[in-house]
């Protein structure tokens, strides 16, 4: 197995490089310029043109293709992409691989103002791996740096934000349900002018879990990867109990799932309705009931060895025997749809985050 992810010291330097570079209006004869001014080398490449730039290794740019037509106007490419090493091995390496490389661009750029992960099915990168697509985006106004995952490790871009973002939106208003990934902004930095889709809600509990699977697959491993974590619960409106909380999630380095006492209450109210027992819950410890109210919990699984298949279809049958009509009728218990800044800052600097994936959205 080879880890040739690039020392700490060189990728923050390239970071700060690409922070302050002027790539001009994304034409060819801009990039070209900027080549020069750098001392790079410009070659033809199989995918697009090749910086050769020596003590930062070769970059790809990438053209816009027919695909990027309605996002771009005057861009002839829409990315330099810089691999930061290769990485093999499984989910923890790239994970691991990921985190160290966006705590060197940390320590050189600051927090980013943009987090996230995109749906490998309409990704705007073209190749995301297996484990998940998260990405750290420094987001400005006319030019991004974006770390994203790499079939081979990481990768650190220099993006034109318009078009990356215009992707972004698009896909997720006119995909619906069927879009997956999150997006999480902080109103720290330069976020002018940036346009967040809509969540879609599910409305079968078949069609849901189908999504809940993709979630519990790739969000703890993409959360430990940014070098974050999530802890919040789900509202369910339950027929003659109102909306009380039903599940605690915490997902990151582990993920677990629990049951809330009001749930357990609801299920012990219809006769017949199965114990949770039966539906495949374990007793809670004592210190989980006193800390969150939690009566059950579900096997607690580190991020690359998570069941995702068994945690959704414990969420579902429990949706079922609870009487939840439909997805719908979920929602993300209050601050559910944040995350802390690691910045600190208040809740001003908190990532708010839209769950396309998860497909709910906050305690109305």
């Amino acid at each position: 197995m080879t880890n040739d992810l690039w020392a700490t010291d060189r990728i923050g330097a390239l970071g700060s490089l690409l922070e302050h570079l002027d790539p001009g209006k994304w034409t060819e004869a801009d990039l070209s310029r900027m080549a020069i001014d750098q001392g790079w080398k410009w070659e033809a490449g199989e995918w697009g043109p090749i910086l050769r730039t020596g003590s930062f290794g070769d970059a790809w740019l990438r053209p816009a293709d027919e695909l990027m037509d309605r996002h771009v106007t005057r861009e002839e490419y829409v990315g330099a992409h810089f691999p930061l090493g290769r990485v093999e091995g499984g989910t923890r390496a790239q994970v691991e691989a990921f985190r160290d490389a966006g705590r060197a661009l940390r320590a050189r750029l600051g927090e980013p103002n943009v987090v996230g992960s995109e749906d490998a099915n309409i990704s705007f990168h073209d190749r995301t791996p297996l484990w998940g697509a998260p990405f750290l985006r420094w987001r400005r106004h006319d030019h991004s740096v974006e770390l994203r995952a790499g079939g081979d490790g990481p990768v650190l871009c220099l993006l034109p934000t318009s078009p990356v973002e215009g992707w972004f939106w698009y896909h997720r208003e006119h995909g619906g349900d069927r879009t997956g990934g999150f997006l999480g902004v902080s109103l720290t930095g330069d976020i002018g002018g940036m346009s967040i889709a809509g969540v879609t809600h599910g409305e079968d509990w078949t069609d849901y879990a189908r999504r809940l699977v993709e979630v519990f697959r790739h969000m703890p491993a993409e959360l430990t990867a940014l070098d974050l974590g999530r802890a919040f619960g789900f509202h369910g409106h339950i027929p003659g109990h109102g909306a009380p909380w039903v599940f605690h999630l915490e997902l990151g380095e582990y993920a677990e799932l629990g049951l809330d006492e009001a749930a357990v209450h609801a299920l012990a109210q219809n006769p017949e309705a199965p114990a949770p027992e039966e539906l495949g819950w374990i007793e809670a410890t004592e210190e989980r009931h006193r800390s969150a109210d939690i009566l059950y919990q579900a096997p607690r699984y580190r991020y690359d060895e998570v069941n995702a298949v068994r945690m959704a279809m414990l969420v579902l049958e429990t949706v079922e025997a609870l009487r939840i009509d439909s997805p719908r009728d979920l929602s993300l218990t209050d601050d559910g749809d944040r995350i802390p800044f690691p910045g600190g800052g208040g809740r001003r600097s908190d990532y708010q985050v839209s769950d396309y994936g998860l497909g709910l959205t906050g305690n109305p």
